[in-house]
């Protein structure tokens, strides 16, 4: 399909292309809203485009095509050659860029080749692309150094932050369980429980984060039962009565490339967060689905998180369906710990259900994803 504002030119290339074999035009349109139109209604190939036009500009009218109609390939045809137009015209998705004033040939050769998914630049163009190639190279290195230099210094803030605080952690949990062994009086005996208590999840806390941060280095094959059996243990008698309503699906054999400590503390999170917090039953299920382990953790809440990313230090209203408080930070950690995994956690409704599930890829041998060789 042919794409000009000058309808003498639209003629002049429709009986130009009648020439080359292979090439049959199906339409033509004066502007970048017509073209669309023509584009939903004809399907062409290829649509030979005019990038600057009075009523619809060719930028535009490319960048709509490629997008609603990706089986139609787009190439600008267009008197200049500035590096400006055609970095336009490529950002906009067209496979190929003419100049104006070339052979019928060159012309129905980047037509062809369009045809076939195959790019075509106009010699007068390529110096001009190749310039704005290596800059974005150039870019895109300094923008990934700049994000490895970030993740260092965050590696090393956490790094610095937990060590810091493991070692007052450590005196105060030694201090106050030095007391419990002394005996205190029926007043404060709630209160030094509680503070007991507190010190635990701090120091857990840390734990965590340590994780989140180390997990791209951290190896092994997880153990999903194991995991899960883990979880309930820490949960502790505090819960013994919720956790008698829990019910196990788990699979036994290993996950291959996935941390045993990272997916211990996220089936933590996940457990804890529903027999504490949610509506009995709950069900956990740990499976292998395709080339991923997936950890399940369902309970009668019908309670999901109203922010998607599991911002740091935030925590949702649950006073609907759940009772009890928390540090609100569970979830924020079991989640970077799946992605620094390079999986993913989601919490969402299902049907009056709170469903929590955690993915995370496994590294299968290539046998063991491909099936037997034959």
């Amino acid at each position: 399909m042919v794409v000009d504002d000058s309808a003498s030119t639209r003629a002049m290339l429709r009986e130009a292309l009648s020439l080359g074999d292979g090439i049959e035009v199906v339409g033509e349109a004066g502007n970048g809203r017509e073209a669309v139109e023509l584009v939903e209604e004809l399907a062409p190939d290829v649509v030979l485009m005019d990038v600057r036009m009075p009523d619809g500009d060719g930028v535009a009218a490319a960048r709509t095509i490629t997008a609603r109609f990706p089986r139609t390939q787009v190439v600008a045809l267009t008197w200049s050659d500035d590096a400006a137009t055609v970095r336009e015209m490529l950002a906009a998705g067209a496979i190929g860029y003419v100049v104006k004033g070339g052979t019928i040939d060159e012309l129905c050769t980047a037509i062809l080749r369009a045809a076939e998914g195959e790019p075509e630049l106009d010699q007068k163009v390529l110096p001009a692309a190749v310039d704005d190639l290596r800059r974005l190279l150039e870019e895109e290195r300094e923008r990934r150094a700049q994000v490895e230099r970030l993740a260092r210094t965050r590696q090393e803030f956490v790094q610095v932050l937990s060590h810091e605080l493991r070692t007052p952690l450590t005196v105060i949990a030694g201090v106050l369980r030095m007391l419990e062994r002394q005996g205190v009086g029926p007043d404060e005996a709630p209160l030094l429980e509680s503070a007991i208590r507190r010190a635990d999840e701090l120091e857990f806390l840390v734990e965590g984060l340590e994780l989140a941060v180390a997990g791209p280095t951290l190896q092994g094959d997880a153990d999903p039962a194991r995991a899960v059996r883990d979880a309930l243990a820490r949960l502790g008698s505090r819960t013994r009565r919720r956790q008698a309503e829990v019910r196990l699906d788990l699979e036994e054999a290993p996950w291959p490339g996935v941390p045993q400590r990272s997916l211990e503390r996220v089936a933590y999170e996940l457990v804890a967060n529903a027999v504490s917090h949610g509506v009995p039953p709950v069900e956990v299920s740990a499976r292998r689905e395709g080339e991923a382990g997936v950890l399940t953790v369902t309970d009668r809440g019908g309670w999901s998180p109203c922010d998607w990313d599991f911002d740091a230090f935030s925590q949702g209203d649950m006073s609907a369906t759940r009772t009890a408080g928390g540090m609100g930070v569970g979830l924020f950690v079991a989640s970077r710990l799946c992605a620094s995994c390079e999986g993913a956690l989601s919490i969402r409704a299902v049907e009056g259900r709170t469903v929590a599930q955690a993915r995370f890829p496994l590294r299968l041998p290539r046998a063991s994803l491909n099936g037997p060789r034959r």
